[in-house]
């Protein structure tokens, strides 16, 4: 599906938002809409570039903006994440997804490398917020700014901040090319799927009260730099509406991603 009926087909359904709104979006980043604003602190870079076929976002991190090189006002490490968000406005159910792109260096080498799909449910009190998160990291947990540690390896997780450590980690290989990753917040839970199918779910969340924000980000550890490509992100009504709309195979009939 070209980016024009993907486009149309959204419109028709009620599922892409106009610029300014916030009611859900599709973004395929020919550009970069206004309504990305930054998140925690501004990346090196966050724009539309064309790379494997089409224009795509590219997220770049730079060792100039690491924690020993930032203003004394956001020198720790809560600052190491570096990304935009995006103001979503969708009640339950809803569906973050987008498609990341797994390059040679994060997935060999001493290259330390991490970035994340998030969301936020809840209304505007920070005291009832969820924050679910599924991403991809490369360092050693127990060494993770050491780009010389012993067991560095790449690994997608999730955030559940009921487990004992927060982060899981998942068994299904990271390699190369696209991926699709998603979460879906259906009222009670956090359903959590990598390329269309379930890896994990988080029984555990408070009763949600809407999506509020979408983001995404990459991780600063300060010993390199790197970029990081993103399409397709969108935050829209769960899915399994579609269906009612015989646009059951919208999710699926993306455009062509050079895959």
């Amino acid at each position: 599906m070209n980016k024009t009926t993907l486009m149309t087909t959204l419109l028709a359904a009620g599922l892409f938002a106009l610029p300014g709104t916030a009611a859900g979006f599709t973004d395929t980043f020919d550009s970069i809409d206004p309504a990305w604003t930054t998140d925690r602190y501004e990346p090196a870079g966050f724009g539309s570039a064309f790379f494997n076929g089409d224009n795509r976002l590219k997220i770049d991190i730079s060792t100039a903006d690491s924690a020993t090189n930032r203003p004394s006002n956001f020198s720790s490490g809560f600052y190491n994440t570096q990304g935009r968000k995006r103001e979503s406005g969708l009640a339950e159910t809803w569906t973050v997804s987008g498609d990341v792109y797994i390059s040679s260096d994060m997935v060999s080498g001493n290259n330390l490398r991490r970035t994340d799909l998030w969301a936020r449910d809840g209304d505007g009190s920070e005291s009832n917020a969820e924050y679910p998160i599924f991403g991809m990291r490369r360092f050693d947990p127990s060494d993770a700014f050491n780009p010389n540690a012993a067991n560095i390896s790449s690994v997608w997780r999730i955030w559940d901040g009921d487990t004992a450590n927060g982060w899981v980690e998942l068994g299904e290989a990271v390699t190369e090319g696209w991926h699709t990753l998603s979460i879906t917040g259906d009222g009670s839970s956090f359903v959590y799927k990598l390329n269309g199918a379930t890896v994990y779910t988080d029984n555990t969340v408070a009763p949600e009260a809407g999506l509020t924000d979408t983001f995404v980000q990459a991780y600063n550890f300060g010993d390199s730099n790197y970029s990081v490509y993103w399409d397709n992100i969108s935050a829209v009504p769960e899915p399994t509406s579609l269906a009612l709309l015989g646009l059951g195979g919208l999710m699926v009939a993306r455009r062509r991603r050079g895959r």
